[in-house]
């Protein structure tokens, strides 16, 4: 994963300090106790500041509307107190200055401000991205004392430097690496001898603005392996990555504002966009990531609230199914209590059992008796107990078919959840789920847009529900009754339409089991040798009340089989 070292940070600042010097400050938000949205405005633009100090995704960056939605924002009602705090010293206030000190990872922002007795006062915000170490810290520039921070950073984490509120604000503790450009191949190499780390994490360790990114990718240009070790490779690629890393350093010092070397990282690929500038790729490449992991984590979460719930029917079901078994027994209570009453002249008061002949089947009953009850009355207590095995059958008969639709809802659930590609298809399925999760919002007067998906096959236009909401959505508002419906047979999957050209339409074999295809792909038979695929009209689908959502009949339907 790209990290955001001293060089991509020099290249942000260098891009974007013109835009930052004498920008008022607007607004301050804090969506989450790792992130700083700050609205600033210059030259007529308004942008917005980002700053994320997550060890695992610290960057800045200018962010757009869509990034912004990627990294799924929302600002509490109630703003955390360092929110608060950065409000009062910088809301209004304007930018001086922006620095970035050699070969740190850190952006401190030099605002204007003014106290209660109206005094000028200069206060600067320093945004720290160093991994784990990330922080933001507002400190007065006049004594150098920390007003507050993000986190506070106690004698307990930290003996080397505290940060809190009260104490004096100083810079982190030198590296312990060294410039490549002042360095000479000997050194260089007698350095990397000594390791027995990757090549890239050797060099990275040991020089300044040479994250293992960038050392890998200059490493696979030349076709050196980056995870050898120095002793595993000749003095030539030695010297040849020695030169290559020495130029690309120059080129960097000499025009921050070439991307073109960032935007070819490995790691970048997976965007397949060549940036020209860096704050873009910056924006694009974390809020893909951020999006990638709220994405993972939120599907994590709701399997296994769904598994739990799932192994919870099925477990019901299951005590449902055994006594629906018992009808058995029902049945021989009743050729008890009929045997007994057939046969009440023979048999005495006070036996404890008898053996009588079923008329039925020819064989021998054994039946047990209370010896202090009437054969009449024996007969009558097998009768009760018949009755009331009968009735509990019946009871787990018509609650066992609604279990067994539970459970089939809950399995669509985990495959809606599956095929989900971000976190607005997620959030539909949440709301299924925790229907209190999501804050209720008021109606529009136009219907809320929900995004489908769609194809063209054979000059038709196919839409794709993805979950149950989208399901609903299509029956209810895209689709008329002479779409076409398709559906793989009991297995959860997507609903399938295919919109009328006309509405005497008919479609050709070929287009059925392309459509068809198409269903077996979006099913949770995707995988499988074969699946079964059924299709209607949609006029013959029907929705009934007080079902589930996404839930459907149908008939009128074709099967067919695809591979």
């Amino acid at each position: 994963m790209l990290q955001l070292d001293s060089l991509l940070l020099e290249a942000f600042y260098e891009e974007n300090k013109d835009f930052f010097i004498n920008a008022r400050v607007q607004k301050i938000q804090q969506p989450t106790r790792r992130e700083i949205v700050l609205q600033l405005r210059n030259n007529g633009e308004t942008r917005k500041l980002y700053i994320n100090i997550n060890p695992s995704f610290h960057h800045i960056c200018f962010m757009s509307k869509e990034n912004e939605q990627r990294r799924n924002i929302e600002i509490p009602k109630q703003p955390p107190m360092f929110c608060m705090l950065l409000r009062k010293h910088m809301e209004g206030a304007k930018i001086l200055k922006i620095n970035k000190p050699e070969f740190e990872r850190i952006i401190e922002l030099t605002f204007e401000n003014y106290n209660e007795l109206g005094d000028r006062i200069e206060e600067c915000l320093s945004v720290e991205l160093m991994g784990k170490h990330s922080n933001i810290v507002l400190y007065n520039t006049d004594n150098n004392i920390i007003i507050g921070c993000a986190h506070n950073i106690g004698e307990e984490k930290s003996k080397e430097r505290e940060l809190s509120g009260g104490l004096p604000y100083i810079y982190p503790p030198k590296q312990s690496k060294k410039n490549l450009l002042l360095t000479r191949f000997d050194w260089f190499k007698s350095a990397l001898l000594k390791s027995e780390e990757p090549l890239k994490k050797a060099i990275s360790d040991r020089y300044f603005s040479l994250s293992q990114a960038i050392v890998e990718e200059i490493c696979t240009l030349k076709n050196i392996d980056p995870l050898q070790i120095a002793k595993e490779i000749s003095e030539e690629n030695m010297q040849i990555l020695f030169v290559q890393l020495h130029e690309f350093l120059e080129e960097k010092n000499r025009n921050y504002s070439v991307t073109n070397d960032f935007s070819k990282y490995s790691c970048l690929k997976q965007l397949d966009i060549e940036y020209k500038n860096i704050n873009t790729m910056l924006d694009d490449y974390f809020s893909y990531n951020i999006e990638k992991n709220l994405v993972s984590n939120l599907k994590t979460n709701l399997k296994t609230k769904i598994n739990k719930e799932l192994k919870k029917q099925k477990n019901t079901f299951h005590n449902q199914q055994k006594q629906i078994d018992k009808q058995k027994k029902a049945q021989i209570y009743m050729t008890k209590g009929n045997l007994l009453t057939a046969n009440a002249y023979a048999i005495s008061k006070g036996q404890q059992s008898v053996t009588l002949t079923d008329f039925e089947t020819n064989n021998p009953v054994e039946i047990q008796l209370d010896e202090n009850l009437s054969v009449i009355e024996n007969a009558q207590k097998y009768f009760a107990l018949y009755n009331k095995t009968k009735k509990a059958c019946q009871i787990a008969q018509e609650m066992s078919q609604s279990t067994a639709e539970e459970i089939e809802y809950l399995n669509q659930l985990l495959y809606d959840i599956e095929v989900s590609e971000n976190l607005t298809e997620l959030k539909e399925i949440m709301q299924e789920v925790e229907p209190s999760a999501a804050p209720l919002q008021k109606k529009n007067k136009k219907e809320e847009s929900i995004n489908i998906t769609k194809q063209k096959i054979d000059g038709f236009t196919v839409y794709i529900g993805k979950n149950n909401k989208q399901n609903d959505y299509l029956y209810s508002k895209i689709s008329s009754g002479a779409d076409m419906w398709f559906h793989t047979l009991n297995t959860p999957g997507s609903h399938i339409i295919v919109k009328a050209k006309n509405s005497s339409q008919v479609l050709k074999d070929e287009t059925i089991l392309k459509i068809a295809k198409l269903a077996k792909q979006y099913s949770s038979a995707k995988n499988s040798s074969k699946a079964a695929v059924i299709y209607t009209l949609r006029k013959y689908i029907k929705r009934p009340n007080n079902t589930k959502s996404g839930f459907v009949v149908y008939k009128n339907e074709t099967e067919i089989v695809v591979d």
